[in-house]
């Protein structure tokens, strides 16, 4: 009886090994199948033709090739002229890892086996005294724009919110560990934060007043949020603004490749291949109905953080007018669409009541 029982022990722990082994080879192959054209092996690395640039962006989503940090960093290559090898990381990697390998100075070996020669990352004082940023915003300022996701019954309380002491009224929610926290603390917000997976529960269900998201967010989420948070609607009201991007960053070991990103960036801007290239992938159809910029309330935010690399951006280079904002001179989503770089998102008219037909495909 002993034997037989050991025996079905053992069989058991191995069909549970077989089934398990199955499904994490499945789960690599998927995730190779997706992006291995468009990665840059360390072997492929070494065996460049002298005087190729390797350009190996860290990937930070399962199909990074068709988003849109990985189209412009191929289109700034391109637009600089200097002949470059440019992939993409074979695994996803966590940020610090990231940060380790290029502060490492190596490409390829034991510290960065990856051969990792760029991220794309947000700005911050610690991370730029270690690595080397590219001082041109990857999305122009973008990333600093939040609107939230809101229970549709509490709508009417960010109605009539004109100031940031009256934003402190409410109780916004984030994610534990993110970096807006930090800077909704120090502006004196009231913020809860919690695991990814409890946050639009948390909105379906009433607890919490605003959860905030980068604009260019929402559009990826909505298709859940129709899922699994019927309640959940997008805030027709206030924008939140703060100084928040991301960047480049290189090794400090790599001043080539921080010149050659900048280059072909400042000309990408100064031929337009920049600008459609954003509107292509952020300024979508969809974003623009439901901000419905024309009627929104625009409350700023300092960001200490961001400060001291925010003031090596050329001001030409942001799409966002950062010291109207910050004097209040600019207040109003209508003040924004008069700029040009924000036409293609502010339409007359407004938004229509109904919850609009799900996107058929996230944004990149």
């Amino acid at each position: 009886m002993h034997g037989r029982r050991t025996l079905l022990s053992t069989i058991t722990t191995l069909v549970v090994v077989v089934i398990g082994y199955g499904l994490i080879a499945l789960r690599l192959q998927s995730r190779e199948t997706i992006s291995e054209q468009h990665v840059l092996r360390a072997t492929e690395v070494r065996n460049l033709p002298a005087g190729t640039l390797p350009v190996v962006l860290a990937r930070d989503d399962g199909v990074a090739a068709s988003g849109f940090n990985y189209q412009l960093l191929q289109l700034v290559l391109q637009q600089s002229g200097v002949p470059h090898a440019i992939g993409l990381t074979a695994s996803v990697h966590p940020q610090d890892e990231v940060v380790e390998a290029l502060a490492s100075g190596s490409i390829g070996g034991s510290r960065n086996p990856e051969a990792i020669t760029v991220a794309m990352l947000g700005a911050g004082r610690s991370l730029s005294r270690r690595l080397q940023p590219v001082p041109i915003p990857v999305s122009g300022g973008l990333l600093g724009l939040r609107v939230g996701w809101i229970h549709r019954d509490r709508t009417p309380l960010t109605a009539s919110i004109r100031t940031p002491q009256q934003l402190q009224e409410l109780v916004l929610l984030q994610g534990v560990g993110w970096k807006d926290v930090k800077v909704l603390d120090q502006a004196g917000m009231r913020t809860y934060t919690t695991r990814p997976r409890e946050l639009l529960r948390l909105v379906h269900y009433n607890r919490v007043d605003l959860y905030p998201r980068g604009v260019t967010e929402l559009e990826r989420e909505h298709p859940e949020v129709l899922r699994d948070a019927p309640n959940v609607v997008v805030d027709p009201h206030v924008m939140i603004v703060y100084p928040f991007a991301g960047f480049f960053h290189v090794s400090r070991n790599n001043p080539d490749l921080a010149q050659a990103i900048k280059t072909g960036f400042r000309r990408a801007i100064a031929n337009g291949s920049y600008q459609r290239l954003l509107e292509k992938h952020l300024f979508t159809p969809w974003l623009k109905q439901q901000l419905d910029l024309p009627q929104r309330r625009l409350i700023y935010l300092p960001n200490p953080d961001a400060e001291e690399l925010f003031r090596d951006v050329d001001p030409n280079h942001w799409i966002l007018p950062w010291h109207q904002l910050e004097r209040g001179t600019l207040s109003r989503g209508d003040q924004l669409c008069r700029l040009p770089r924000w036409r293609l998102l502010c339409d007359s008219g407004r938004r229509s009541q109904q919850r609009p037909t799900p996107p058929t495909s996230a944004p990149s």
